[in-house]
């Protein structure tokens, strides 16, 4: 029999790691919320989202503590369930399962497996029908609800949807100031941009619309730095939100989130702490501020290091690349996404072999370690051909720069274009793949995420709640790819949307690409075809 993984001394970590934060808040005093992410620390510390809302709650608000997925409970295959353990909070090691209130923010799709786990693990009844009077509330949000929040529908008490700098702490006074667990959470659920969740068997209120954050909440930036985050000892700060270009691809897109929201240079400057050694600006579209070089020198000047969400390859310069190679860049990462010149205009992408040309040549005279680009592939109407054009043109790049290409499998997103479009199959992607790293012979480094978890959190995100259902049932035969296989395998097949997987002629044939770019349904009543693996 597999052994079960050592536990670790929970206190012990937790004291060691919050020797090392700098800006941390609420400790040593009560708090109604406990802020956990269901991924570990490292992961939720970098989560500006997660970081700017824990600031809210203790600096405006009643206070709030942070809790995080215990760390030897991450892996994606896990015997489960191991023995159950208390999920302690950092700032008062209270078991979070004695909070009046647990607010779960959730990224994407796949980290449905750490929320099961984590209210699993912690003695928290798992569904929202089973809790009763005495159990926590549970509110859940975050950026998978720009996307599919249907699958969080039986987990969550509350559902909070879009930015929520000042729906969550409204939230929470809410369910404080209502007498009876109850109608706390329908008084909650009530509030705009919010909706209860599967509170009884079958019970599925329509998806909430999307809040956004008033202008006088802007920027979000973070409370606590630390060395043990992802993005170490890094300070995150958002000096733009949202996004005025239109790829199709994109949740964030500017039709979906109502464009981009600039603030002036001053603004995200005045947040930076004293203590704060780099800083991260985040933002969908950081690369679009018009002032971001003037941004970028500043910072620099004040002799801290620098790091940005996302580069454009059209945006460089050699000013900005200088700037960013003081504030300790060695790699530069942009993105292409379509992996062929064609691909490109047909997810409007806007971005060229003459952009991407002109930045490995700057990215190479200007000393950095190497150029790394991000690609995309799987897209609707992606072709062989359309491989053999990267592996020609990433030839070309080599000769300017190392190169690294990273690549993962188009998964389509609701409240996109592309909403509904079917997924390439593992097959065909992992053949693709081979195809370019053959043509490749060894002179670019290749970083493919596997395309197997790409079409497990391809059916999380065109489903409905039955989908947070099989994820249990995945979970609980151990989270492997095959437990997915297996619990999706008895979704009910249904016509209303049938999703053909891995005949790329059938799907050309019958989709064509012509998703409607204004769909984004509401409701949670989206079906598709019974999924079974690419072929």
């Amino acid at each position: 029999m597999r052994q079960r993984p050592r536990r670790l001394d929970e206190r012990g970590l937790i004291h060691a790691r919050l020797s090392g934060e700098q800006g941390t808040l609420g400790l040593d005093t009560r708090a109604p919320v406990v802020m956990a992410y269901p991924s570990p620390y490292r992961v939720g510390m970098s989560s500006l989202g997660f970081q700017t809302l824990y600031r809210i709650l203790n600096t405006e608000g009643p206070g709030a503590h942070r809790a995080f997925l215990p760390d030897e409970w991450e892996p994606a295959t896990l015997e489960w369930p191991q023995r159950s353990q208390q999920v302690l909070s950092y700032e008062a090691l209270t078991p979070i399962r004695d909070y009046p209130i647990i607010a779960i923010s959730v990224a994407y799709e796949l980290e449905i497996s750490g929320i099961i786990r984590l209210l699993e693990g912690a003695g928290v009844p798992l569904l929202t029908k089973r809790r009763s009077k005495h159990d926590p509330i549970i509110i859940m949000g975050g950026p998978v609800t720009t996307t599919n929040p249907s699958l969080l529908l039986p987990f969550c008490d509350v559902l909070i949807s879009g930015e929520a700098e000042h729906t969550l702490p409204l939230a929470v006074q809410t369910i404080l100031d209502t007498p009876g667990r109850s109608a706390a959470v329908e008084a909650a659920g009530a509030l705009p941009h919010s909706c209860v969740g599967e509170t009884e068997e079958g019970r599925f209120e329509p998806l909430p619309d999307m809040g956004r954050a008033p202008q006088d909440r802007l920027p979000a930036y973070s409370a606590i730095t630390t060395p043990e985050a992802e993005l170490s000892n890094m300070f995150l700060v958002e000096p733009e939100r949202g996004c005025s270009r239109r790829c199709t691809f994109c949740v964030m897109r500017g039709a979906s989130t109502g464009g981009m929201r600039i603030l002036p240079i001053d603004v995200p400057l005045a947040t930076v702490p004293d203590h704060a050694k780099k800083v991260g600006l985040v933002g969908a579209a950081v690369t679009d501020l018009p002032h971001l070089e003037e941004l970028v020198a500043r910072i620099v000047e004040s002799g801290r290091g620098v790091g940005i969400s996302s580069l454009r390859a059209d945006r460089l310069t050699p000013g900005f690349l200088d700037n960013l190679a003081r504030g300790g860049y060695r790699t530069i990462t942009v993105a292409s996404d379509g992996i062929s010149e064609r691909m490109r205009e047909v997810l409007d992408r806007k971005i060229t072999e003459q952009d991407l040309l002109r930045a490995a040549e700057l990215v190479g005279s200007r000393g950095f370690h190497r150029l790394k680009l991000y690609q995309m592939m799987g897209a609707p109407t992606e072709r062989e051909e359309d491989a053999d054009e990267l592996v020609r043109f990433a030839l070309e790049l080599t000769k300017l720069t190392r190169l690294t290409m990273t690549f993962s499998t188009f998964v389509a997103k609701r409240n996109t274009p592309l909403d509904g479009h079917p997924f390439v199959g593992i097959k065909t992607a992992e053949a693709r793949l081979k195809r370019i790293k053959a043509g490749l012979k060894g002179k670019a480094e290749i970083r493919p995420q596997p395309p197997k978890w790409a079409w497990v959190e391809y059916v999380l995100s065109q489903r409905g709640p039955e989908v947070g259902y099989r994820a249990i049932e995945a979970v609980h035969q151990g989270g492997n790819f095959g437990a997915w296989k297996r619990a999706f395998a008895t979704l009910p097949e249904e016509h209303e949307r049938a999703l053909v997987y891995g005949d790329e002629a059938r799907r050309a044939s019958r989709t064509g690409f012509a998703a409607d770019p204004t769909s984004a349904s509401p409701l949670v009543t989206l079906r598709g075809a019974a999924p079974r693996e690419g072929t």
